[in-house]
């Protein structure tokens, strides 16, 4: 006797609960309910209260904005974007670059970021970025000593984004 393929084994529905409940989480993990304006707002808060822990406190410089187009794992365009901001950091004597980056490492860590690159060791190439929500925050230092900050959000539809996805 030949099993009916309209009835589901245990395993195959565990299998197809368990698909359907990771792309649920990937699709809220991904801004997917979040609008353009939340996740420029949010991206600026993350910046903002970084800046808030530094000192001395920097005077931010806007960089060029940009939007990232996101890709799916075979490298295809999705139609969403990530939204980005960058600044730079001046008026911070490179003298105290470690302890920016020291303080950063503290505040994220203790906000229950995830710190996902942390290359605090090495002088006039520090790099720091953490995670959390799907917003990434990283501050950077340039081989002159001067600093950057900037922050990512998850990927959303944008202003950018085809009608149709």
């Amino acid at each position: 006797m030949t099993p009916d393929p309209r009835i589901k084994t245990p395993l195959s529905a565990a299998i197809i609960a368990a698909v359907l409940l990771l792309i649920g989480a990937c699709a809220g993990e991904g801004g997917a309910d979040m609008t353009e304006d939340e996740a420029l707002e949010r991206v600026e808060q993350h910046i903002d209260n970084a800046i808030t822990h530094m000192t001395p406190q920097p005077r931010p410089k806007p960089r060029r904005r940009l939007d990232i187009p996101c890709a799916d794992s075979h490298g295809r365009d999705t139609g969403l974007y990530q939204v980005e901001r960058r600044y730079w950091l001046d008026d911070i004597p490179t003298d105290k670059n470690q302890q920016i980056f020291d303080t950063l490492h503290t505040y994220w860590t203790d906000q229950n970021y995830e710190i996902t690159e942390d290359v605090r060791d090495r002088h006039l190439a520090r790099a720091l970025t953490a995670e959390f929500e799907g917003f990434h925050v990283r501050v950077l230092e340039r081989d002159d000593g001067r600093l950057s900050i900037r922050a990512t959000s998850p990927c959303i539809e944008t202003s950018e984004s085809p009608n149709d996805t």
